[in-house]
């Protein structure tokens, strides 16, 4: 198929609610480093991200896919080999080494671990036909949980969360039973539990508790004063953002707890925080739903796709940004613990932008062919 064939047949309309993330993203990068010194240089760069990101991503459409599956080991080692690396060569940023510093800008190997992860689960339970505990989850498992222990100790246990419903959701796509998934997310649970005694740092225990206690808080709360000024400052203020807003937002560049800088790290962990104060509900639900567009058109590409390899692509893909979309809202609610968790396409990072984008573009890439399988699975 030539060049022009396989443009016809890409989903553009899943290109363009990528291309409008990324506007909305450069809008609310100019909207949060407004009379911001510190971060004012974010804004020009966001721009350079999706714009470069777009670029790249509408070249990775011409080739064939299958070039992907066999580099498939090749882009698994690298992402893994680029996390080994970091305790060596990383810089020390806020208290955790996660990104490597070059002239301009820095890479975050973390996100394109996600890729890593993707392509090579595809890659390895592309041929699985014995559907057993062992071979379709507890291996694949084993694959995704070795970059996400190289994440977690940087440490980022938010980005290490992302991994477990990669794997879950790509081995259940690949024939695992409902049960074991099931139980392994029970499991996966009472792991969460053991590692909170046991390995997580302090902080990380500190923003549980507060998140755990602030359920019970009224106006006669003893302490409640000392925590907002301390662990509990973030995803307080987060959550003033988010009710503040109401139905239509106090209007781009004029939410108090943005413009004012009462909300750290706003263009990256809370991003969607300063969605719901500027746009209120209705922006916030726009949001929400170019995310649930994007995913669902994903599944749509995966459940078009015959051939095993591109429809596993696209569920891992699927699961991915829809987990990370919805636990970066979660937060921004404070419906669950602050992770530190970007929103992908939204937030402020380059490696963030290109990475999803080419994860998104691989799947436009997928879904505009139909490859021949002989596999009985094919014909479902």
């Amino acid at each position: 198929m030539n060049a022009f064939a396989t443009l016809r047949r890409v989903d553009w309309w899943l290109f363009l609610v990528t291309a409008a993330l990324g506007l909305v993203s450069i809008a609310f990068l100019r909207s949060t480093t407004l009379d911001d010194p510190r971060f004012e240089h974010q804004f020009g760069k966001q721009a350079l991200f999706v714009i470069t990101a777009l670029g790249i991503a509408f070249f990775c459409l011409l080739p064939h896919y299958r070039h992907v599956l066999r580099l498939a080991w090749v882009v698994y080692g690298a992402a893994v080999l680029g996390l080994l690396l970091l305790p060596v060569f990383g810089s020390v940023i806020n208290g955790s080494r996660r990104w490597y510093a070059l002239p301009g800008f820095s890479i975050q190997p973390s996100e394109f671990a996600k890729i890593g992860v993707v392509v090579g689960l595809a890659a390895l339970l592309r041929f699985e036909r014995r559907v057993t505990f062992a071979n379709s989850l507890l291996l694949p498992l084993l694959f995704a949980a070795l970059p996400a222990g190289l994440v977690m100790v940087q440490p980022d246990l938010g980005s290490s969360l992302v991994f477990l419903p990669i794997a879950l959701a790509m081995s259940y796509a690949a024939g695992a039973r409902g049960r074991h998934v099931v139980l392994l997310v029970v499991a996966g649970l009472g792991a969460f539990v053991v590692a909170y005694f046991t390995a997580m740092h302090g902080y990380q225990k500190a923003r549980i508790d507060v998140w755990a206690q602030h359920w019970t808080w009224d106006e006669n709360a003893r302490g409640a004063r000392e925590l907002l000024r301390g662990p509990a400052y973030q995803p307080w203020q987060a959550l003033i953002a988010m009710g503040s807003g109401g139905g239509l937002g106090f209007g781009l560049g004029q939410g108090p707890q943005n413009r004012y800088q009462f909300l750290p790290y706003r263009s990256e962990d809370y991003m969607f925080a300063v969605v719901g104060e500027e746009t209120g509900w209705v922006g916030s639900m726009v949001v929400l739903l170019l995310y649930a567009a994007l995913v669902f058109g994903l599944l749509a590409t995966a459940a078009r796709t015959r051939e095993r390899f591109g429809r596993l692509l696209c569920v891992g893909t699927a699961a991915w940004i829809g987990s990370q979309s919805l636990m970066h809202a979660a937060v921004c609610g404070w419906l669950v613990p602050a992770t530190g968790l970007p929103m992908p396409l939204l937030s402020y990072g380059g490696s963030s932008v290109l990475a999803t984008a080419l994860a998104i573009a691989l799947c436009l890439n997928v879904g505009s062919r139909r490859e021949p399988v002989l596999a009985g699975d094919g014909y479902r």
